[in-house]
């Protein structure tokens, strides 16, 4: 996951519970390209706790700005969350913005940002 220095540091400020950022830390496990798929049940075993649990944890994380739920399933019929494109943005703006000048135009002309 790009970003990841954003992302953290909006996890710090979003005043996350306990419970909540155990959910966060598993979903993690499972993120691939800034997408996490995971099925709730897993979560729930993975920390002992009951599904009604993750499921009020995983709506937490979407309030706070750090998942958006994707509608499809995925693999093997897993829900599919996103990390907030947001934080990819951020990562390749900062990106570009390190780059030198001429390093710049030739993104321009490849088709970069």
């Amino acid at each position: 996951m790009e970003g990841k220095h954003q992302f953290f540091e909006h996890v710090v400020k979003s005043n996350l519970t306990g419970e909540q950022l155990r959910v966060l830390m598993c979903m993690l496990t499972a993120e691939y390209d800034g997408f996490i798929g995971i099925r709730q049940i897993e979560i729930a075993e993975m920390l002992d706790i009951a599904e009604s649990n993750v499921s009020r944890s995983i709506k937490a994380l979407i309030e706070a700005g750090l998942f958006s739920k994707k509608e499809e399933k995925g693999f093997d019929g897993r829900p599919i969350w996103q990390v907030n494109p947001v934080f990819q943005r951020a990562a390749s703006q900062n990106t570009i913005s390190g780059l030198k000048h001429g390093d710049k135009a030739l993104l321009k002309q490849q088709g970069g940002s």
